[in-house]
């Protein structure tokens, strides 16, 4: 299996976890694939099959600003804490590349994930009505 495929698998097991779904608001074999060819994405595997993806876009190497499009981690894998440990490599390769800050938007529709990413220290820094847009400085 292509590893687009892979990240679609992920992203269709879990589009319901989404308010509205994720199929409602994009086609997910079209993001798959512009994950796949524009992000730097770090994963996990088990028994050959993709468990948990943290996807981020390091293309702002102006500002050195980093920001993450997609955490994805299958319902039966939740329970090992791989999207706090993603969420940490990242951190830690941002750092080692010089990054000064990660950034993310998370529906406000979700607010376990708001919750994980202030307990790892992630700053509110701006809400609309559907939103809450994060950022740790990484200097």
């Amino acid at each position: 299996m292509d590893y687009a495929l892979e990240i679609q698998t992920l992203l269709m097991e879990i589009e319901s976890d989404f308010n509205p779904p994720l199929s409602s608001t994009m086609d997910i074999a079209e993001y798959s694939r512009k994950l796949y060819k524009n992000a730097t994405i770090f994963s996990v595997h088990d028994s050959g099959q993709l468990v948990a993806l943290m996807a981020v876009y390091c293309n702002n190497t102006v500002d050195n600003i980093a920001f993450g499009t997609m955490l994805a981690v299958a319902k039966s894998h939740r329970i090992y804490g791989l999207g706090p440990n993603l969420i940490k490599t990242t951190i830690d390769y941002l750092k080692k590349r010089s990054f000064k800050a990660f950034k993310l938007e998370i529906y406000k529709t979700n607010p376990r994930v708001i919750t994980l990413y202030k307990h790892l220290k992630f700053s509110v820094v701006s809400e609309t009505d559907k939103s809450v847009f994060v950022q740790l400085d990484l200097i």
